[in-house]
């Protein structure tokens, strides 16, 4: 049965059909809902439908839309049946339409249409509230949504964001509750607070989880839920991740050392975001030379036209840990200057400076700053070290406080590598009270940087000389008021 059979009569008229349940005669039947008593389920009971029937109808829509499904064909899925209340509402009187409901409403979600989703997915989370799959599925749409509003740089109102947020987070609760032993549930609750709410450290337990409920798992029970299996390597590649963003490179070694053996066969992560990973970690480590080897495997291994800008940019930061700019400067030449993004324009930079090509450095970071509209203080904060490091120290301040200010008024909050930055100018500057202010300003941050206990002895230092060589000073102009 397709669904053209289900929805359209011989005529070509879109008729309001459920298997041989017509309604527009079932209206004529003067079924106005007014009746008293248990009239209404006299009139029910003399319909020519049966619950077999409604089941098979049941059946016969989920097929049609597992059908469609196959084929991404989310479109079709929404003309035939949504909303679910108006094209198949013996279903929906009958309790039978949530889960048609979780599939409509999948499908909307995957069209962008996601508050119509959250719509069609909120009653049968409200009827059913043990229904696991109901509740993974408002979180997941919720979810979805935060990610597309990101991937298509649309901003969302701060209420909008903080109430998916909030649905996200409480449907994933309710069904990690009912499904304790899922792998997909807690991958995903990790993946809202790793990407979404850039909190690794809350991510961490989540994909945890996710992992020791596959490994749990019996040969059997494995071979059931194959479908989990993706999410359980990609859980170890997202937990290296996090614990690489919390100072814990040796055991993110170990998850990515445990990632290359379990995906060795059937790859459910690319390629080339595995070797990345582990190349990242090896560096961290310090450890470039290995990580090399994976980075330039992870090239290697890419498709025809896949992007690897990112993996020949730390590829070029190992060749400057090694002391080789040469080879740094050969990985950089690797990526097109039309997509040579900030990031990468920074360790350009850097490669040059390394290679004693000063001018073209400053050149190359004054470009990016003037197109980079949202991470504009790091090359600036770069400008003023470079002329920090070439004695121009007022051109430093400049450029550091620069820096700090735009931060300020784009973020909120100034950037306390720019203040760093701009009290060591200030301190060569022999402006000590005003470097001391800032590093005051820091220390009431608990700033960490290296040497900034330091620059903040040195500074303390100046400006106490600077205090007892005024005493004496103030003490023989009141000696020449006497007089």
């Amino acid at each position: 049965m397709t669904a053209n059979a289900l929805l359209v009569d011989s005529k070509g008229d879109r008729a309001r059909v459920v298997g041989h349940v017509d309604l527009d005669r079932q209206g004529e039947s003067g079924d106005s809902g007014n009746e008293t008593g248990g009239d209404f389920l006299d009139k029910q009971a003399a319909g020519p439908w049966s619950g077999a029937q409604l089941q098979r109808d049941h059946d016969r829509v989920l097929a049609e839309i597992s059908e469609l499904q196959s084929e991404n064909r989310w479109d079709d899925i929404i003309a035939l049946f949504h909303p679910v209340r108006d094209k198949l509402p013996e279903l929906e009187d009958s309790g039978m339409a949530g889960e048609v409901r979780l599939k409509v409403g999948f499908a909307l979600g995957r069209a962008g249409r996601h508050a119509e989703a959250l719509a069609c997915l909120t009653p049968v989370a409200e009827q059913d509230p043990e229904n696991a799959m109901a509740h993974y599925s408002m979180a997941y749409t919720a979810v979805d949504a935060l990610f597309s509003a990101r991937t298509g740089r649309q901003p969302m109102p701060h209420r909008e964001k903080k109430r998916l947020l909030e649905t996200a987070h409480d449907h994933f609760r309710e069904a990690c509750r009912l499904r304790p032993g899922s792998v997909s549930f807690f991958y995903r609750r990790g993946i809202l607070y790793k990407e979404i709410e850039q909190k690794p450290r809350r991510a961490i337990p989540l994909f945890e989880q996710a992992i020791a409920n596959w490994e749990d798992k019996d040969t059997e029970t494995r071979k059931r839920h194959h479908q989990q299996r993706p999410k359980y390597i990609k859980a170890m590649y997202h937990l290296a991740s996090c614990l690489l963003q919390q100072g814990m490179s040796g055991r993110s070694l170990e998850l990515m050392n445990r990632l290359l053996e379990e995906d060795q066969d059937r790859e459910y992560m690319d390629p080339v975001f595995k070797h990345f990973a582990m190349g990242k970690v090896l560096h961290a480590l310090g450890r470039p030379e290995q990580a090399l080897e994976h980075l330039e495997l992870a090239a290697y291994r890419a498709e025809k036209g896949q992007p690897v800008d990112f993996v020949y940019e730390l590829a070029a930061r190992c060749g400057l840990v090694l002391h080789q700019p040469e080879r740094a400067a050969k990985y950089i030449d690797r990526i097109p200057a039309a997509r040579r993004r900030p990031y990468v324009r920074w360790t350009e930079a850097d490669v040059l400076m390394a290679l004693d090509r000063r001018k073209q450095a400053l050149q190359v970071l004054t470009m990016t700053a003037e197109r980079d509209r949202r991470s504009r203080h790091k090359a600036l904060i770069r400008i003023g070290r470079i002329h920090l490091g070439s004695g121009n120290f007022i051109e430093a301040e400049q450029k550091c406080r620069e820096a700090a200010e735009f931060c300020r008024t784009t973020f909120g909050n100034p950037s306390h590598e720019a203040m760093f930055w701009q009290a060591a100018a200030l301190y060569r500057l022999d402006r000590f009270r005003e470097a001391g202010e800032i590093i005051g300003e820091l220390s009431n941050h608990r700033f960490r940087y290296p040497n900034f206990n330091r620059l903040a002895g040195l500074v303390r230092e100046a400006c106490q000389h600077e205090e007892q060589k005024k005493i004496p000073f103030s003490l023989v102009r009141q000696a020449d008021r006497k007089s």
